[in-house]
């Protein structure tokens, strides 16, 4: 643990320090927790197949988790995980130096006077962190795995990860149901696709946004679906629920009327006549359409800039900063935004591709986004070929047909479009997509072996 040391500016940089012990605590630590998983695999595997892919996801989301924090901090040399983790060096000293305090400001809301705690002595979060309710809550709950790990950068990315893995393998072990005769390509859709794994396991709101949305959505399906209705369920479900709307409201703006529509349609689908369905579906998506304004209403308050009066306001301030030349010249333009219901519909399709598929190749102009690229390729690829095999009626059919691939599909073409909209960074696209992989990639898998084990049904 290194000592609280006085520091003479309130913000400061190059404060993440990394020494062999911390690299061989790290590394320690990595065997001990695959050590565990190893134990619990074998344990389960007895009674679900299924887990013979525990231990290589987990591998995996390690292995990125240490591949991002190295990138990061020694590519780079700086970025907002170096920020984070920075901030929260501030809130383990202050932890050390007193724990009511630290107390009291995990659980107030950012202001001048929960600033006063601090001193050049602890340091102090970074202010532009710090007056974001948003994204203080990540450098509130990353400081209690930097206190635990003696402020140790690796250690705590690599704890991080591998509680983030925990919402990806559920994810997993849901699609799985649907279709174990692919279970290999299920599992390297949710759990060793490379953007998830890099950006979604290191100290950043994308992996815990990122395991919240795959945990939400399996607790939904137990809960709804299944009727599985198990305490634990109902408690992750909320947790879950609070967590994405404490970080990343926005992503909740989408899985809440796409959960709604899809645990509605599920009842819908079980009605035999045509006629009534018929009649029955545009009532659905009214009511469900009212139904999430009136909820997604209700939750303005802690949605701040998110809340659904001032979506599209935020939407166009956010499309108009991105394209700034402070962001390294990787910006992209798909069109101006004006902030209206109007100003949507001519950059629908424009942002919906760039949401799922860009950057392209010729785009990636730094080795990340050049990666991503080579992502995005296949993407495209993978979806045209569905579209060609499976024509675009069959696709459709097959879809509207499951109500757990029209949920993936609806929650995939609008998180694409919200954040094609908003988005005008490549930078920034390839983190905020990661939350549609998973489910997009399932969802084409699952068409395809949908198409060949039923072709007389769809054509």
């Amino acid at each position: 643990m290194d000592p609280v040391e006085a520091r003479d500016e309130w913000e400061y940089d190059n404060f993440v320090k990394i020494e062999w012990l911390d690299i061989f605590g790290t590394m320690v630590a990595a065997i001990i927790v695959l050590f565990i998983a190893f134990l619990y695999k074998n344990k389960k595997l007895g009674k679900d197949p299924a887990y013979k892919f525990y231990m290589p996801g987990l591998g995996a989301k390690i292995f990125g988790a240490m591949v991002y924090c190295s990138i990061y901090l020694f590519y780079y040399g700086y970025g907002d995980t170096i920020a984070y983790f920075e901030s929260t060096n501030a809130m383990a000293n202050l932890f050390y130096q007193d724990p009511n305090k630290y107390l009291e400001v995990m659980i107030s809301e950012p202001s001048i006077e929960i600033r006063s705690l601090f001193s050049d002595k602890t340091g102090y979060p970074y202010g532009y962190m710090f007056y974001d309710p948003h994204t203080f809550m990540v450098i509130k709950l990353t400081s209690i795995l930097t206190v635990l790990t003696g402020k140790s950068y690796f250690l705590t990315s690599l704890l991080l990860g591998c509680a983030s893995y925990y919402g990806s393998w559920k994810l997993f072990l849901m699609f799985r149901q649907y279709a174990p005769e692919i279970e290999n390509k299920l599992a390297w859709a949710v759990l060793y696709f490379p953007s998830p794994l890099f950006w979604g396991g290191g100290v950043s709101k994308d992996t815990y946004t990122l395991a919240a949305t795959g945990l939400f959505v399996y607790c939904a399906h137990e809960f709804f679906i299944l009727k599985r209705r198990k305490t634990i369920t109902v408690i992750l479900l909320l947790f879950t629920s609070w967590l994405i709307l404490t970080i990343k409201p926005y992503i909740f703006l989408v899985l809440f009327p796409g959960g709604l529509f899809w645990i509605f349609y599920q009842q819908l689908q079980r009605i035999k006549s045509p006629f009534v369905t018929f009649f029955l579906f545009p009532i659905l998506i009214v009511g469900v359409s009212l139904l999430s304004y009136y909820v997604l209403g209700s939750l303005s308050g802690s949605m701040s800039k998110f809340s659904v009066d001032k979506a599209f306001e935020t939407a166009a301030s956010t499309n108009h900063d991105l394209k700034q030349e402070y962001y390294g010249g990787s910006s992209f333009d798909i069109g101006d935004y004006d902030g209206t219901a109007a100003g949507m519909l001519p950059l629908f399709f424009p942002a919906i591709n760039a949401g799922l598929f860009r950057p392209f190749l010729w785009e990636g102009r730094s080795v990340v986004l050049f990666v991503a690229a080579l992502e995005n390729a296949f993407l495209l690829g993978f979806t045209l070929y569905i579209l060609y095999h499976t024509r675009v009626k069959g696709t459709f059919k097959i879809i509207a047909r499951n109500p757990l691939l029209l949920f993936c599909i609806t929650f995939s073409v609008l998180f694409a479009f919200m954040i094609g909209l908003t988005t005008s960074n490549f930078g920034a696209l390839v983190r905020f997509k990661i939350p549609i992989i998973p489910f997009f990639i399932a969802t084409l898998f699952i068409i395809d072996y949908i198409r060949k084990i039923k072709p007389k049904e769809i054509f």
